[in-house]
Order: C-alpha cells, then structure tokens, then sequence
C-alpha cells in the first residue's frame, strides 16, 4: 500500500536517484480522471474533490509500499518501483478495470448520485523509454495524450505492446462476490486474487 501523497519534486528526485544508482527497471505513470471538468459542471466541485479523494485511496489500497504517488489537479504521477512496462501496464489496467466495472456514491450535502468515473494513463519505463528524468516524463505523457486521442478510458505505453492474458473461469456466484468484495475493499479483483494466492502459497508450502 503506497503510505501517502508526496510532491513532484520529491518524486523526480526519487527518479534522478534510481537512474544514477541503476536500480530498474522501474516506471512512470502520468494518469488524468476523465471528464472531471464535466462531472464538476453536473454535479459541483465540492464532488469532484470527492471523486480525487476516492482515487487516492485506490492508488494506495492497489498499489505496493515502494511506490510514490504525487496529484497535481486532477492529474497524477506515479512512481512503479522495480516494475518493467509489462508489469506496470498490467497493474494500471487492473485498476482501470476496476474503476470502468464499478459506479460510485458521492454526495456534497445537497446532491448525491452513483457516478461513473475512469481514468487514462500514459506509462514509461526506464531504462527502455529514457536516459533521463525529463525525458521519462515527457514520454509518459506522450503516451497520455495517446490514451485520450484513442478515447479515454485507457492505459497505454510509450509504444504499441502486445500483451497475452491468462484466463480462469469461475463460477457466476464466484465472480458476482469477487466484484462486490473488491468494491468494498476498494481493491481492484486481480489484487485480491493475488492475495489469495499468497495465502494459498503459504499454507501449502514446507
């Protein structure tokens, strides 16, 4: 769980440090909320503040201890430590899903309503995409600007990937309880799978 919100700065030091140390791979994801100008204009500000907040808990309920999170707007920059592309596009698409799947209650006083929020997400790594700090940034936010080209509601990498998924297949039973305890938890489904594998691991092992 990522313990709190630092700044921009203390991020691109974070960054600057592990590239002259060596210490990747690692990624950089810059992700915008969708249409929140929109949301505040239906709803009010006061509820897309609301709506910023539930992403921070998202973030940090889904992603692991090392990494940094910092919010500009309603924009963030994330730091995925000691994850490649693949894994990174993997994670940020696991809480992509979630949110897409998912609607949720904000209330400012006066309104309140089941609203459908989804984010987009640009991700570079190094040492793949860049040599530098700056250099990372901008193209993470070049493959931003790509997510948004291609409608919103999206993850993408620097440069086109192909991915290949494992499927499971559950019960309906299953999977409707899974949803309904991931939103509860406000932990993406993969996540707590990946939970339960651990402790499936641990009581099986020797």
């Amino acid at each position: 769980m990522v313990s709190r919100l630092t700044t921009k700065q203390l991020l691109i030091k974070k960054v600057e440090e592990m590239i002259y140390n060596r210490e990747g791979p690692f990624s950089i994801v810059v992700a915008d909320i969708d249409n929140l100008g929109n949301i505040n204009n239906t709803y009010s500000p006061k509820i897309g503040d609301e709506i910023i907040d539930k992403l921070v808990s998202i973030f940090m309920n889904n992603l692991s201890e090392n990494d940094l999170s910092t919010r500009q707007g309603d924009e963030f920059m994330i730091l995925l430590v000691g994850k490649g592309a693949e894994r990174s596009l993997m994670e940020m698409e696991e809480i992509r899903r979630y949110l897409s799947d998912n609607t949720f209650c904000f209330s400012d006083g006066e309104i309140q309503d089941d609203i459908y929020v989804t984010i987009s997400c640009g991700i570079a790594s190094w040492p793949r995409d860049a040599k530098n700090a700056i250099e990372l940034l901008r193209v993470a936010d070049s493959a931003l600007f790509r997510a948004k080209k291609l409608g919103k509601n999206k993850v993408c990498l620097s440069e086109v990937e192909s991915m290949v998924l494992k499927s499971s297949y559950f019960t309906k039973t299953q999977i409707d309880r899974l949803s309904e305890l991931a939103k509860e938890m406000e932990k993406t489904e993969a996540f707590l799978l990946r939970e339960a594998l651990d402790d499936l691991f641990k009581k099986y092992s020797k």
